[in-house]
């Protein structure tokens, strides 16, 4: 059978030269086509055997600081979910220099004053006419109403009159209602010691303490229609205020 097809073949190529030129150009392209496709394998196949046998392995050392790099906690790359720098609240600290500064440069408390010492009765009696404010009081030796800007205490002629309480002395003078004067500042008030005798012992710019004798029971002028006393005013702030307040 098979003598039989190629004794076509060979019958047909004697028939007709150009038919077999052409299945001649198509056997050889055919084999050229599959040279050359075995030729680019080979040489892809060769090339990529020269990158592996290139490429250097890496050493155990380079391996482990890799592992140990990626293992390292980054101090700049944020977890989820975590709180930044940036995002947490500034938090006030007390400045230094407040906290080491001298004491004698920080506030102090202020520290409680004493209490001044109790206004006491200048003479040894009893008050018999106090203090009437803005009240109009009729006086007998005048024979009218007016205010009583203080308070009167009984005495005898001749008894000692002391200063209610230490302070300085203002002045000394003659009045012609209240008789002798002497006036005394006492720090937050001054006391005006009316109805003194002629005969004082103290003089203005005198310090004097609690007690000390300013001189004795004389007479009042505008009152001498009353028993024997001393009248003792009280001035606060440039106003007459109730004695009571500073003997209480």
């Amino acid at each position: 059978m098979k003598n039989r097809l190629f004794g076509r073949l060979g019958s047909m190529i004697k028939g007709n030269g150009l038919v077999a030129l052409l299945f001649v150009a198509v056997i050889a392209a055919g084999v050229f086509s599959y040279n050359t496709i075995n030729n680019i394998n080979r040489r892809l196949e060769n090339q990529q055997l020269e990158q592996i046998e290139t490429t250097p392995a890496p050493s155990p050392r380079e391996t482990d600081e890799q592992v140990q790099d990626v293992q390292t906690p980054q101090e700049n790359v944020p977890l989820p979910g975590a709180v930044t720098k940036e995002d947490k609240p500034r938090q006030t600290t007390p400045d230094k220099e407040t906290e080491t500064q001298p004491a004698e440069n920080r506030e102090t408390q202020a520290e409680p004053t004493a209490r001044p010492e109790r206004f006491i009765l200048p003479v040894n009696g009893k008050i018999y006419a106090t203090f009437s404010g803005e009240e109009l009081v009729y006086n007998r030796t005048l024979d009218d109403w007016r205010t009583h800007n203080g308070i009167d205490i009984t005495a005898r002629q001749g008894d000692t009159v002391q200063s209610g309480a230490a302070g300085t002395v203002v002045s000394v003078t003659d009045d012609g209602m209240l008789g002798r004067v002497v006036e005394i500042n006492h720090g937050d008030f001054t006391a005006r010691y009316c109805g003194l005798g002629e005969k004082t012992f103290v003089n203005r710019g005198d310090t004097v303490t609690q007690g000390q004798s300013l001189g004795t029971v004389g007479e009042i002028t505008m009152e001498v229609a009353e028993e024997t006393h001393i009248h003792l005013e009280i001035i606060r702030d440039g106003s007459y205020v109730n004695p009571d307040t500073v003997l209480k």
